[in-house]
This record gives structure tokens, sequence and C-alpha cells, in this order.
């Protein structure tokens, strides 16, 4: 029996759901031309995916229970919980279960922006993510949060945004028993129990969750005060002590 085949645009897979998407299996296709059209706005394109059904075999994650569509998916998976990733920025410390993942995330760590937005001035150095944030100037596509009027550009981005307004923490470290409310925190926060973990301060040992909280740190171990008062001659080491600082001469001023 030949295989059912469909295709949809980036900016519609975006917007998929993971229960319209765990059943189907995505592969990138390309052409010169506008070739494909989208099973879901019937939009010609020329960059997408071929979607095509998957079959039903499963696997089960024996920690948490998740279940994946692939021995692959699964293994990646297993890092969260070993943390054992095989490869890992070298500049924020994420881990990914895949090279082709590490190059993707890569870009974020640029000062290159290829794609600028016409009506707003945020640009982006990612093309799927600048396709997602137009979605914000249309009305029809984007995506408003209830409790604070704030316009996301994506449902996956309202929703983990919603989790601000909730007291929900349902991300426990085994460790220590701390818990955080996004995933992405859990696993940066993990850091401070790995003895090799590459944020470590070699004047007091201590270990930092990333690399900007390394170098905030090492500003105690530094007699640079470069954040300078407007105000008055008050110098302060780091940035956020003098946002607190300038608080003061508003109140004066009133």
């Amino acid at each position: 029996m030949d295989k059912v085949v469909s295709y949809v645009c980036d900016l519609c897979k975006e917007n998929l759901s993971s229960r319209q998407t765990r059943h189907k299996i995505y592969c990138r296709v390309s052409s010169l031309e506008s070739s494909f059209v989208c099973a879901e706005c019937s939009t010609p394109f020329s960059m997408g995916y071929e979607v095509t059904d998957r079959k039903q075999s499963s696997y089960a994650c024996e920690e948490c229970d998740k279940v994946f569509y692939s021995k692959l998916g699964l293994k990646c998976h297993s890092y969260e919980h070993s943390n054992a990733w095989p490869y890992q920025c070298k500049q924020c410390g994420k881990g990914f279960g895949t090279k082709h993942f590490l190059k993707i995330h890569m870009p974020k760590h640029s000062n290159e922006r290829h794609y600028k937005c016409d009506i707003c001035p945020r640009p982006s150095n990612i093309k799927k993510n600048f396709i997602t944030h137009m979605n914000i100037h249309d009305e029809q596509k984007s995506f408003r949060c209830p409790q604070c009027d704030k316009i996301f550009s994506s449902k996956g981005r309202l929703k983990k945004h919603m989790a601000k307004h909730s007291d929900t923490r349902p991300h426990k470290c085994d460790v220590c028993h701390l818990n955080f409310k996004f995933k992405e925190n859990l696993q940066k926060h993990m850091n401070i129990h790995d003895k090799q973990n590459p944020f470590r301060c070699e004047q007091c040992n201590k270990s930092c969750q990333s690399k900007s909280d390394l170098e905030m740190h090492m500003t105690k171990h530094s007699d640079k005060r470069p954040h300078t008062c407007s105000k008055c001659p008050s110098k302060f080491k780091q940035k956020k002590h003098l946002t607190r600082h300038m608080k003061m001469h508003v109140n004066i001023s009133l």
C-alpha cells in the first residue's frame, strides 16, 4: 500500500500542536519554485515539510512514562534525566541530543541579524524565529494572554508565558528538591550538582548555573566598578545594583 503524502509550510508546522504531529513524520523538502501546496493553509511554498503517517510502534521512558515514536526520540529524551548530553553549548551550557540541534542553537549567540522586520525594529538571526515573530503583527494568527493582554507569535510561547501567572512548579530537582516552573531552568540548575560543571569559579570554587551567572559572580573578586551613576559619583560592580540605586534618585525628585 502506497503511503499517503501531504505537505505543510514552515508557519503552519510551527503552529501545529503536539497532538496533531505525534503520529506524523516530517521530512524537510525544498524546490526552486513554489511547487508544494500547504495542506493547512493551501498556500504554495518552496521550502517546508513532507508529511507521512507514522507507524504506531512506540517507546516509553522508564523514568517518567513519556511515550516516543522512535528510538532516537527516546534516546535524546533520556539525557534529560541523566544530564549526560553528548553535545553541549560551550557558551551557555545547554545540552543537546544531536549535533544538528546544537548547530541550530548556536546562532542564538551570534550578534549578526540577517532577518529584519519591516513593521517593528526587532531583528533576528534565525529564519524560523523571524517567521514566527511576524504572527505578532497579524491579529488572526497572534495569541493573546487573557490575563495581561500580551501578544505572542505562537501557541507554544503563549502556553509558556501562562506559567508566569501560575504558582505551579512541576519540574523538581532530584538532588536538592528545588522546584522550577520551566524545564530549561531545571536543566540549567543541574549544573550546580555536576562536578564537571564548566561554570565553576577558579578562585573560590563556587558552582554557577550558566556562563552569565559566572561572569556576574566574578565581579565579586574584582575591584572594578564599571557601572557609574549619571546623577552622582556612585559606581557599582553590577548593573542591577546601579538600576536599584537609580530608583533612589527618582524618589528624591518626586
